[in-house]
């Protein structure tokens, strides 16, 4: 059952016999809450997964960038085997090792602690600490003298 009135200027307004209308739902305090955190909650889930994504991306280009790297030590390591497995190589290690020379060399044996030593002698050589390159005092006195006394 419709049932018009008349309201003032003229405009019209049908009621519906089944209930409340849309309009009253939505203008409802309590049903403008329950959206906004419904709303709230979807925005949270789609932030929350973009940003899981983001991170098993990142793991994944980390987890590459590992697996080339451990393929380039292993490509290292297969031609440092075949280098190990020569006559030269052997010799060259057990004269490092025991502190031999071969034929027309010379042997020189650092102590570990003169090393150190000169580890950080080496370092003050390179990297001297900066000084003042001009002094803070006056020099008035200076300027004096030239002026007075000329070039």
């Amino acid at each position: 059952m419709e049932r018009r009135i008349n309201i003032k200027n003229r405009d019209r307004v049908v009621k519906s016999s089944s209930g409340l209308e849309l309009s009253k739902i939505s203008s409802n305090w309590f049903f403008k809450l329950v959206a906004l955190a419904i709303s709230i909650a979807l925005f949270y889930s789609v932030f929350n997964s973009a940003k899981i994504t983001i991170q098993k991306l990142e793991i994944l280009r980390k987890a590459e960038q590992e697996v080339e790297d451990l393929r380039l030590t292993n490509l290292h390591l297969s031609i440092s085997i075949k280098d190990m497995s020569t006559d030269r190589y052997l010799e060259k290690e057990a004269r490092d090792r025991l502190n031999f020379g071969g034929e027309g060399e010379v042997v020189f044996v650092i102590p570990e602690n003169s090393l150190e030593l000169a580890k950080g002698r080496v370092e003050e050589i390179l990297k001297p600490e900066e000084g003042e390159v001009y002094e803070q005092s006056s020099n008035i006195s200076e300027w004096v003298d030239f002026i007075l006394s000329g070039v």
